[in-house]
């Protein structure tokens, strides 16, 4: 897991992003692109987006101690394949349903690159969450008018700013411009912003000066095992 953190002052509720790791002696602790990859070429993508959702919501119900003390939330990414299985989203209703966890409590994270070649089904998928009550977060989004269009999805709660935007933030007065101008936009939209790959104390001042509301980062928040919840 690996926590949003907060640049303000404001909701108690605390975000984490769900992730994965390599179990593997040869590269323990690896983030395993290369497996994640290779399952959706596959088509085996959304057989690993089960797998991350019967984990966490069996962690959840086994210690209800972790939810009922503190407000959590949790964006569990999905494969493109997820987009594609129709099955998928019955799946996540079924096991809402069952755990009969907080609503809101589990939000899903999609590639915006991803859900603008994939417009059409993203808008299905979407709705379909949106009934359920999980947010959705769109990863990565860049300054293209393609890019925009997603905002009118219903259930959008965040946007996760593409690095591409962020690292000349201290030095580029467009780059400082384009992301007040998503912050403003998310914000008149009832949407949060947040930064990735965001590790120095003066990046961090800067977007908090621009209105961001989130970081994503690892000198703030590194990963840590479930568990330590």
């Amino acid at each position: 897991m690996q926590r949003l953190v907060p640049l303000a002052k404001g909701s108690q509720l605390k975000r984490y992003e769900v992730l994965l790791r390599s179990k593997s002696e040869i590269a323990p602790n690896a983030a395993p692109h290369a497996m994640l990859k290779a399952a959706v070429e596959n088509g085996l993508g959304s057989m690993i987006d089960r797998r991350v959702m019967t984990e966490l919501i069996g962690y959840l119900m086994r210690h209800p101690q972790v939810w009922k003390s503190t407000a959590l939330q949790f964006s569990v990414n999905l494969t493109t394949t997820a987009l594609h299985d129709e099955h998928f989203i019955k799946f996540v209703g079924l096991c809402l349903t069952k755990s009969s966890l907080p609503k809101g409590m589990i939000a899903f994270e999609i590639d915006t690159a991803t859900a603008v070649r994939l417009a059409e089904k993203m808008s299905d998928v979407a709705a379909a969450l949106h009934r359920l009550g999980c947010p959705l977060v769109l990863d990565d989004f860049a300054l293209k008018t393609e890019c925009f269009a997603l905002l009118r999805l219903p259930g959008v709660h965040y946007v996760k700013l593409a690095p591409e935007i962020t690292a000349k933030m201290r030095t580029d007065k467009l780059s400082q411009a384009a992301i007040t101008a998503v912050v403003q936009m998310a914000r008149v939209l009832g949407m949060h912003t947040v930064a990735k790959r965001t590790e120095t104390a003066a990046e961090q001042e800067w977007l908090t000066a621009l209105g961001v509301d989130f970081v994503q980062s690892t000198s703030m928040s590194p990963p840590r095992p479930i568990d330590s919840l």
